[in-house]
């Protein structure tokens, strides 16, 4: 487990234990957390996608100001690229989910999302909003808006252009359009104001003289940093999108516009009572008053008595939302200043529903007496009661438990149905706005002291020793009976054959068993006697004869004393240091390709950069792909030995080797060898020297997937060696055509494709060809990497001429 001690502030940077254990806060927290006690009032921050957030203005509030703030990012970033892995989609949406929880455990907001797919970048909010259900979307944010109440509702981007992004203005556009819902619904919680936090990124700038602006980034001795240091520390958390961020010391402006509400003036608060009178109780915010002027920060524990007295006056509130919300901060103060440190593990980390589990309970109080867990309760009912907790002792109960048989296979609850229209489809509707999946296995734990109880709960979890990270503690995983994993997720049929072969994961017993395959519901082809022993795996193959491109789905059918029963989904899981081993499921399912698809190259030399598929399609298509060694890339002799190198998307930015690899790669293309370069952003580049001759990079993009192409050159040998391309293989491309394409390139560069935007100038750097010495470069501004793991026939078939060129 790692930990960044900020002053006196210590925060879990790795999110495996924050939700897995009770953990008592430093007295610099517990002491800011009495101070948001006597504040009745709460932000809403509201933008696109993970790292849009004002993570400074965040932290001013929450840190700074003691204020419940919240985080409302329409999506989860899945639409962006990855450059610590090959995830992508729905995959790498989870990845940016547990990177803003780590942010925001460090900044001190709380972070919640809507429903919609980030369908990647925009060039404005109609685009958007052709892929966006706007009235669903707004209605989303106005459910959100009355689950929090806050009294302040900001938006990061305009509405017009200035946004940068479509999606970014959609997300004011929505925002808007929900609060002045909430203004005119009689049954609707009424924010007070709705603001448009302005800024300067580099040229652009939405400030101006007019807006109120107050000053926020100073130092904060409870950190031991200020708020704009903070706020480079959290953004740097977004490590999938190479967010590093400075940390910036010193005072900064904040400026705000107002939409609707009346202007502030002194402060974001004006015209809101954030007192305890606002519930007519005056009395408990003196009690707190008094609570926070005779905090001991070395004994936090001396406040229990007097918290627990100002707990019976909350109890007592007749507002049901202040109420709760305030027992819900009040109890976790009070476990923080008993020192209470509790959790409940098993052995193992995975297991299935109505599986029995031994579990340990740990529990430690520091509260310089005796505390009593009176009772103590597992998922399935088992109970443990009058469990004595000396002072600074650890108490330990072995309990056997099962996992009670009702228990859903772990995932998020967004991603255990199909998505439909570019919108998730929830699990349970209750659950809109929530970053994960509640724990569907709770421990809970009711401590007594004196006459008051305190219930919490932590998830049963697995706890085991890494030799390099000491401790660690994740959710335990419950798992289906069986897992079907298709080998690749692309397979070729160019004889009208399919050859699918899967690896059928058992967690229980299979015996004669099916293995079934299906197109759009009609079945292609079944295996039947299979049989898997529990906790084992065994590879199954079988053929289907395909005449058309399509996606199958591979079911496993059982048959048993209940009846027939159909498995269709595989079990996937993503681990990373940085955030705790996460479990997804998806479709068993495979992209059939019945196109002939030619290659000629045989043997590739791959330049890993940020993560693709493509090294494993290419592989599945019986090509050698060898991911080469900076040593052996400065190697022409062996370069040569292959019959291209394929430079993987985002190697510039990513290694910063290339700045010594270019010239290599460039004499191996003198000396007869082919090099097909892919994408490449303008971001942290290792060299601007990406080619033979000048090839600067533009920021230009075709976000359209099915915006017109026109063929310059028809008749070259890209073009149309081992494969003709022509206008039907840029039909069923998703998401983009390309990005970063260059632009005032060398005229020895021949562009052999234009395309462009609704309304915009065509682009002519998508896709370019030299010839430099005897060899061959390319360099593809496609977003071929979507294609091919999407299964696109064209974009196959052109990623096997660029690497067939000089064969």
């Amino acid at each position: 487990m790692r930990y960044l001690v900020v002053g006196c502030l210590s925060v879990v940077l790795a999110t495996t234990a924050v939700a897995q254990q009770l953990r008592p806060k430093t007295s610099a927290e517990i002491y800011g957390d009495l101070i948001r006690l006597r504040t009745l009032t709460s932000v809403l921050y509201v933008a696109a996608h993970p790292d849009d957030e004002n993570t400074r203005l965040l932290a001013w509030l929450a840190r700074g100001r003691h204020i419940r703030t919240s985080y409302l990012s329409l999506t989860r970033g899945d639409g962006g690229q990855n450059i610590i892995g090959g995830e992508q989609g729905a995959a790498l949406g989870l990845i940016r989910t547990h990177e803003l929880l780590a942010a925001r455990a460090l900044d001190g907001a709380e972070q919640y999302f809507a429903r919609p797919i980030d369908f990647g970048f925009s060039k404005n909010p109609d685009e958007t909003f052709r892929q966006w259900d706007k009235a669903k979307l707004v209605d989303d944010v106005k459910r959100i808006i009355n689950t929090l109440r806050p009294d302040v509702v900001i938006c990061r981007f305009p509405k017009d252009s200035m946004a940068g992004h479509g999606q970014h203005s959609a997300s004011a556009i929505v925002t808007e359009e929900a609060f002045a819902s909430c203004m005119a619904d009689p049954t609707s919680w009424k924010p007070t104001r709705l603001l448009f936090n302005a800024f300067r990124f580099g040229n652009r700038s939405t400030i101006t003289d007019d807006m109120f602006r107050m000053q926020v980034g100073e130092y904060d001795p409870l950190l031991g940093m200020g708020y704009g240091e903070l706020a480079g520390i959290s953004r740097s958390l977004h490590k999938s999108q190479g967010a590093g961020t400075p940390q910036t010391p010193g005072v900064q402006p904040e400026h705000f516009k107002t939409w609707a509400g009346a202007p502030p003036v002194k402060s974001l608060f004006d015209g809101v009572d954030t007192t305890w009178q606002r519930v007519g109780r005056a009395d408990i915010g003196r009690d707190i008053d008094g609570v926070v002027n005779t905090f001991d920060m070395l004994q936090p524990a001396r406040s229990v008595d007097a918290l627990l007295q100002i707990r019976r006056k909350i109890v007592g509130i007749a507002d049901t939302y202040w109420r709760t919300q305030k027992l819900r901060e009040i109890d976790a103060v009070l476990l923080s200043c008993l020192g209470v440190t509790a959790d409940v593990t098993v052995a193992t980390p995975i297991a299935r529903a109505g599986d029995s589990a031994a579990s340990t309970l740990r529990v430690t109080t520091r509260a310089g007496r005796s505390i009593t867990l009176a009772d103590v309760t597992w998922p399935d009912g088992t109970v443990r009661t009058n469990v004595t907790c000396p002072h600074d002792s650890l108490v330990t109960l072995q309990v056997p438990a099962l996992i009670p048989s009702s228990t859903p296979v772990t995932e998020p609850y967004w991603l255990a149905k199909d998505a439909r229209n570019a919108f998730f489809t929830l699990s349970d509707e209750r659950l809109l706005g929530e970053a994960v999946t509640p724990s569907a296995l709770p421990v809970t734990m009711r401590f007594a002291i004196g006459v008051d109880t305190i219930v919490t709960s932590v998830p049963l979890s697995f706890k085991k020793l890494d030799p390099l990270r000491g401790d660690l503690i994740e959710a335990i995983r419950i798992v289906p009976d069986v897992s079907i994993e298709p080998l690749t997720r692309v397979v070729a049929a160019v004889t009208g054959t399919a050859r699918i072969t899967a690896r059928i994961r058992a967690y229980a017993p299979v015996a004669n068993a099916a293995l079934v395959l299906s197109d759009a519901g009609r079945e292609v082809a079944r295996l039947r006697g299979i049989t898997v022993h529990a906790m084992t795996d065994t590879l199954v193959t079988l053929d289907a004869n395909v005449t058309r491109t399509s996606t199958l789905r591979i079911s496993l059918e059982t048959s048993g004393t209940r009846g027939t029963t159909t498995f269709t989904r595989q079990v996937n899981t993503i681990t990373y240091d940085h955030i705790p081993a996460l479990q997804y499921t998806q479709p068993a399912e495979v992209r059939v390709v019945a196109e002939p698809i030619k290659i000629a190259a045989k043997r590739i030399a791959y330049v890993a950069g940020a993560g693709e598929y493509t090294p494993e399609w290419l592989r599945s298509m019986g090509v050698t792909v060898d991911e080469i060694t900076d040593e052996a890339l400065l190697k022409t002799e062996t370069l040569l030995g292959y019959d291209a190198v394929l430079v993987g998307i985002r190697a510039i930015n990513v290694r910063p080797s290339m700045k010594y690899l270019m010239p290599a790669l460039n004499r191996y293309v003198e000396q007869g060898g082919t090099v097909v370069m892919q994408y490449m952003t303008t971001q942290d580049m290792s060299t601007k020297d990406l080619g033979p001759f000048p090839l600067p990079l533009s920021r230009a993009r075709v976000t359209e997937e099915d915006a017109a192409v026109t063929i310059l050159q028809p008749d070259h040998a890209l073009l149309t060696k081992p494969n003709v391309i022509t206008a039907i293989d840029f039909t069923g491309w998703v998401q983009e055509r390309g990005l970063y394409f260059p632009d005032g390139y060398d005229a020895q560069y021949q562009a052999l494709l234009s395309m462009h935007d609704a309304g915009e100038q065509p682009y002519s750097g998508s896709l370019l060809y030299a010839r430099h010495g005897k060899g061959h470069y390319v360099y593809c501004a496609l977003s071929l990497f979507r294609q091919i793991p999407a299964g696109v026939p064209g974009g196959m078939k052109l990623m096997a001429n660029l690497l067939s060129i000089g064969s």
